[in-house]
């Protein structure tokens, strides 16, 4: 194959033979042009002086008329040159643009989809990311023959009552307990009046002892001084011994004290504890010492409906989260607070475009907002909540847990009657713009940003009971 400076040495060799045979050409046409003019004497002459030898021009019109076909022809061939140059450069350009449109078209219908985000919590397992939760001030039920009662606030202390009792002028109270966990705050059996006019028996933890008086507004706390018991026992029996106005306070059959009754009559015996314990109260009684008739005598053994109605048997939590047989129950005990459950996402999402979703039934309890919500980097809340009236309402609510903005009230056209499953949606659609469906269908919009999402989370309102299903985050 012949090499490309060869290549042009050819070129020239049959450039140059153009030229002698362009130049030939001339040469004998302009000799015949002179020949045929020979009556024009200073043509003639100025022909005899340019001629060679062998036609009518010397030898340096000769180069000249070389030297100009020359540079013609060179010209010539350098435009040719450039002409398949640019042909070619363009022919290069063509085919690489082509082909880099091929590769971007190839890559368009044949690149591998891109790997959306999508979380899913679908409660089938124990381990999800909401996790089980209760909020209470006492909690109050009847388990394994003794009433169990549990307190949970510092320094507050909770009682319940009988029914109405009538008081002999004499009698004995016997009660047993048993100390299960917590605090060594007080506990025992109190005398009440009503909820302002009430006479304290207590013991605690620690062995000690004490007798008070609420009357009114004036409260009389005897002092703890009384040393009963140092064993390790959690079970323990008060007795109080009531004759024409006079007790006698007794701990595991140990005189504490005696002295006068309160000032005021008595309708109920009940329970009492307070800080944060559980107390198991397992028997109960009042027999008139007179007759020898009992009063009272409850052991909790075989509870009936009445026995939890008699002896007030409630439990007054706050709320009560649970994953329960496939779906996150809610069971909310505060008409005029919500609460929600929150979790974080695997990774803080700074998605553009997302929908946060999920499915809700209304159980039961009062017509108040439940639904979702997420949570932003900055702590901006955005909660987009239903009523089983069939409306819906989307708030944002500030680090401070204040409501900074929230809209109106809107229609939904579905009511739930109980059981009924809803589909709750938010849409994050770019562009500062928020959708919030119901079933697929719109119900709301605004035009908001949220920077990051890093919690989603449940929420619900009043005294209501909620289930939560299928909360799906996903980009978009």
């Amino acid at each position: 194959m012949a090499t490309n400076s060869e290549k042009k040495r050819r070129e020239k060799e049959e450039l140059e033979k153009q030229i002698l045979e362009k130049l030939k050409k001339q040469v004998f046409d302009k000799d015949e042009e002179l020949k045929s003019h020979q009556n024009d004497k200073s043509v003639r002459d100025a022909t005899k002086e340019a001629l060679a030898d062998m036609t009518a021009l010397d030898k340096e019109d000769v180069q000249n008329l070389y030297q100009k076909i020359a540079a013609e022809e060179y010209a010539k061939y350098e435009r040719e040159q450039l002409s398949k140059k640019t042909r070619r450069n363009t022919l290069y350009l063509i085919v690489f643009v082509f082909g880099l449109i091929s590769v971007s078209v190839a890559y368009y219908f044949f690149r591998p989809k891109p790997v959306l985000f999508s979380y899913t919590e679908d409660f089938e397992t124990e381990s999800s990311i909401f996790v089980d939760e209760e909020s209470y001030n006492y909690k109050k039920t009847i388990e394994d023959g003794a009433l169990i009662y549990e307190s949970n606030i510092d320094e507050w202390c909770y009682w319940n009552s009988s029914p109405v009792i009538e008081f002999p002028d004499n009698y004995t109270i016997i009660a047993k307990s048993n100390w299960k966990i917590g605090s060594y705050a007080m506990y025992g059996i109190n005398l009440i009046y009503d909820n302002d006019n009430y006479m304290n028996f207590s013991l605690s933890k620690e062995g000690k002892a004490n007798v008070s008086v609420r009357d009114n507004a004036k409260y009389t706390d005897n002092n703890w001084n009384y040393k009963v018991f140092t064993d390790k026992s959690n079970a323990h029996t008060q007795r109080i011994e009531v004759n024409a106005g006079q007790y006698e306070y007794y701990i595991d059959n140990k005189f504490v004290r005696k002295g006068r009754l309160a000032p005021f009559e008595f309708n109920y015996v009940g329970f009492r504890l307070c800080d944060h314990q559980t107390i198991a109260f397992e028997e109960i009684s009042i027999k008139n010492n007179d007759t020898g008739e009992y009063i009272v005598q409850e052991s909790f053994e075989n509870p009936t409906p009445s026995t939890f109605s008699d002896w007030d048997v409630d439990s007054k939590f706050s709320y009560t989260f649970l994953n329960k047989n496939g779906k996150f129950v809610m069971n909310h005990n505060e008409e005029e607070y919500c609460h929600r459950t929150e979790a974080f996402l695997p990774t803080v999402r700074e998605d553009e475009k997302w929908e946060l979703s999920a499915d809700v039934t209304w159980k039961e309890g009062q017509p108040k907002d439940f639904g979702i919500l997420f949570i932003s980097g900055d702590g901006e809340i955005g909660e987009l909540m239903i009523t089983n009236a069939g409306k819906a309402i989307f708030k944002v609510v500030g680090q401070d847990n204040k409501v900074a903005y929230e809209t109106n009230y809107a229609p939904t056209g579905f009511v739930s009657k109980g059981n009924d499953t809803h589909r709750l949606s938010i849409k994050s659609l770019g562009n500062k713009k928020l959708e919030f469906f119901v079933n697929d269908k719109k119900v709301l919009k605004e035009k908001m940003l949220f920077y990051k999402i890093e919690k989603i989370g449940l929420i619900t309102c009043g005294t209501q009971i909620v289930e939560f299903d299928n909360v799906k985050y996903e980009e978009k």
